[in-house]
């Protein structure tokens, strides 16, 4: 049993690797999705302030200029949202992955000492006979 035990203990120290690894290109993917989704609320709160701002009725100039800001800024914002919306499967993809492989890791680690609290016992029963 406890041959059994060192092989889950190597099976588990290989997982833990594998892990870090997807847990690692997870957080570059959701590192990424963020710095995105802070640019796309700059840029909204750029518009909300290009549009919310007072401008003199008889100034055209400066209609024409808050227009084509608007107009700039709209294009830029719904780009952003492509390129986001196309990141995400990735994003949650990462994420599943690094779910399973944490998750593997865990569950062997686990098995290993399952398998060594039963070897022990089993050689705490020998003795006892």
């Amino acid at each position: 049993m406890t041959r059994g035990a060192e092989r889950l203990g190597q099976l588990a120290r290989i997982a833990r690797v594998k892990a870090d690894g997807e847990l690692r290109a997870y957080s570059a993917h959701r590192a990424q999705a963020e710095a995105m989704q802070r640019q796309l609320d700059a840029v909204r709160a750029e518009l909300a302030q290009a549009i919310a701002a007072p401008t003199a009725p008889d100034a055209p100039a400066q209609w024409r200029q808050t227009a084509a800001l608007v107009g700039y800024r709209s294009e830029q914002l719904r780009q952003a949202e492509i390129a986001l919306s196309r990141i995400r499967p990735g994003l949650e993809a990462a994420r599943q992955a690094a779910v399973r492989a944490f998750g593997r890791s865990e569950a062997l680690s686990q098995l290993q000492a399952l398998t060594r609290a039963q070897a022990q016992l089993d050689r705490q029963r020998r003795e006892e006979r």
